[in-house]
């Protein structure tokens, strides 16, 4: 029988640590210290991303499900939280007229893809839903041939190409930590695979530093395969992860908007620490109310 992935303590962490990233990152921004994002050359944000994505592409790899049901699953677990998160995050910037709003973009972003349409999204970290969407589309058509794995290494290898010439490096580097986390862990000796792909990676991160973020991705990743066990506080953070990234934004900003200072100051750490309690805690609400509701939703449908 086809099961999903399997857990991976490790990941974990990876998890945690890309959370990690992301919110300082933002809050970095949010006080104008933008050079302060930056480690080794590489962007913090960039890196809690790429992270992200590997650790998707890893689980995909060892997920042995048909497509379709794949699929089912992937958007069941996108989507619920994503539109709740939309629709408080665009109510709230529409009483608060921190941006102006159109049901134009409240559309798009409900599908997933705003990205597409606007770079000045409302909840701006949710951005990385349609390059999210995008990837998995790709993986749901690949998987519907006999020669997944080769357009998967054809994707990786363009993409790449696409990062030397300096083409949208960002958003193609983050599809190569993607499909370079799949193809790993398509293998039965990721860690080596991981590895072997991550040392060339570095080397050509002299032509272009978004290969040093992904070289170092990719190591983590491998790295995390030898945990064997996390404390439970890295493992509560690590299961809301997805609801607070979702959220995280709206509260980092709401909260420096009416508490802080918008510069650095102990003001403005206050607010952008409440922002974070604040985000944790709608994050857990989030989880539990929309997997209620596809309980109750599912034991209805069965009674029908």
């Amino acid at each position: 029988m086809s099961t999903p992935a399997a857990r991976i303590v490790g990941f974990d962490w990876l998890r945690v640590l890309a959370l990690f990233l992301v919110t300082v990152f933002h809050g970095l921004v949010l006080l104008d210290l933008q050079s302060w994002t930056r480690i080794g050359g590489m962007s913090m944000g960039s890196l809690g991303v790429s992270l992200f994505l590997a650790l998707s592409g890893a689980l995909i790899g060892m997920d042995d499900r048909p497509a379709i049901a794949w699929l089912v699953a992937r958007l069941k677990k996108i989507y619920p939280a994503y539109w709740i998160a939309t629709v408080f995050a665009f109510v709230a910037t529409g009483a608060s007229g921190y941006k102006q709003v159109t049901i134009e973009q409240f559309l798009w972003q409900m599908s997933g893809i705003g990205l597409y349409y606007s770079e000045d999204l409302i909840n701006v970290a949710t951005w990385f839903i349609g390059l999210l969407l995008t990837l998995y589309f790709s993986v749901f058509l690949a998987r519907l041939t006999r020669y997944s794995d080769s357009i998967f290494q054809g994707i990786a290898i363009g993409s790449a190409g696409l990062v030397l010439l300096h083409s949208s490096s960002g958003f193609f580097g983050y599809c190569v930590a993607f499909y370079g986390g799949l193809l790993a862990f398509r293998t039965r000796v990721p860690v080596k695979s991981l590895l072997a792909l991550a040392i060339p990676s570095a080397v050509l991160s002299g032509a272009d530093r978004e290969f040093l973020c992904i070289a170092t991705v990719w190591s983590l990743l491998a790295a995390s395969l030898a945990i064997r066990q996390v404390p439970k506080a890295i493992g509560w953070i690590s299961k809301y992860s997805y609801e607070y990234y979702l959220c995280h934004g709206i509260f980092l900003v709401g909260c420096l908007k009416f508490l802080g200072t918008g510069t650095l100051s102990l003001q403005s750490v206050f607010a952008l620490v409440v922002g974070v309690l604040a985000a944790t805690f709608t994050a857990v609400l989030l989880q539990k109310a929309v997997s209620g509701s596809l309980t109750r939703f599912i034991k209805a449908w069965g009674r029908g």
